[in-house]
């Protein structure tokens, strides 16, 4: 049964995918003060990738995902293409849970042991999963004007603290900061939206993947240069790259008439919503790769196994939130790169090739 995602249901699934896990960690804190500045080159260089894949949808000319997908490469390539992207999306899932758990201990509940808020999170990652990315696109809907309304009272709140002297002198330390910073932020978060290739099954036409990702993956990126460049304005440049959660630290000095005060709390249901999202859709598309990888028509009775596995997964591969920091800022080569940049790019070639092979009324889709 094909699952149809309306343009702007897609949009904001894109929107909270992206900011899901991202929101509370020093984003581009290899770039310092330039920390503006590693965003936008960060986002022009995103920018294509995104065009790219739904360029690659709209090539499939209608079809559901798998079907499209086995147009462009054939069936058993697309197969054990699938296979690997199975693991690599279950993988993220892991991380994803990990950094909940580890920021949930950390900042709310130390003595409470990571196991018991993996569980929780993976027990509801499990039924978003099996509902469908139909149901997933319209909770995200329902709960993204909770997210909105959240971050633009925290966000009024913040200009209080704010200091624009923070940003200055800019490129005091050359361009290579802003260069790794901008590195940081492609691989953690925006290139990581290649997971929602695999995850909406079908458009309802040829340009609704332009109309889901682009207008999602860009007021994504603006959410999180505005609060991360407020958080740094707070809290200084130094703290922001050091703090494991510098949002939560900024937000935290929030004292309106010392009666608004202890605001971070919100951040944090904020942080948590996004990342059920982002889990439930690294689950989704997990789950669905590895049904079709192995031939079967429905994927609902392999989510269960996978999130069942989650919940070691997020213990084996990230144990303290030294290791999470990492893993949020650190910059990664190898399999993140084949994933996120080449197979995506070779996917496109192929679907351009087999697009022009047609003749020109497909090539005019």
């Amino acid at each position: 049964m094909r699952e149809i995602v309306p343009d702007q249901q897609g949009m904001i699934l894109v929107l909270l995918f992206i900011v899901g896990n991202t929101l509370v960690y020093s984003l581009g804190g290899l770039a310092g003060a330039d920390i503006w500045l590693a965003f936008l080159i960060a986002m022009v260089a995103a920018l294509p990738m995104v065009l790219l894949l739904a360029r690659i949808r709209s090539l499939m000319q209608g079809l559901g995902f798998y079907a499209g997908l086995e147009r462009i490469l054939g069936r058993w390539p697309s197969r054990l293409l699938a296979l690997a992207y199975a693991g690599f999306t279950w993988r993220l899932s892991c991380f994803v849970v990990s950094d909940v758990t580890n920021f949930v201990q950390a900042v709310a509940l130390p003595t409470t042991p990571q196991v018991v808020v993996a569980t929780l999170f993976a027990l509801l990652m499990l039924w978003a999963a099996k509902e469908g990315v139909e149901v997933l696109a319209r909770f995200a809907v329902l709960i993204s004007k909770v997210v909105f309304f959240v971050l633009f009272l925290t966000l009024m709140f913040l200009l209080s603290e704010v200091e624009l002297t923070q940003f200055q002198p800019v490129l005091y330390h050359g361009f290579k900061p802003v260069l790794r910073g901008a590195y940081q932020l492609l691989d953690f978060p925006f290139l990581e939206v290649v997971v929602l290739f695999w995850v909406f099954d079908s458009f309802p036409s040829k340009s609704s993947p332009y109309r889901a990702f682009v207008p999602g993956f860009l007021l994504a990126a603006a959410i999180l240069l505005v609060m991360d460049c407020a958080s740094l304005a707070v809290v200084g440049a130094e703290q922001y790259a050091l703090f494991y959660f510098p949002v939560w630290t900024a937000v935290a000095r929030i004292n309106v008439a010392t009666f608004l005060t202890r605001q971070e709390a919100i951040v944090g249901l904020v942080f948590a919503v996004g990342s059920f999202v982002k889990m439930a859709c690294s689950l989704l598309a997990s789950s669905r790769a590895l049904a079709y990888a192995f031939g079967f028509e429905d994927y609902r009775f392999v989510v269960t196994p996978l999130a069942l596995g989650v919940i070691p997964g997020s213990q084996w591969f990230i144990t303290t939130v030294l290791e999470v920091d990492r893993s949020a800022t650190a910059t990664h080569s190898g399999i993140e790169v084949l994933f996120q940049v080449v197979i995506p790019v070779a996917i496109w070639i192929a679907a351009e090739l087999r697009a022009k092979s047609r003749g020109p009324k497909a090539k005019q889709a």
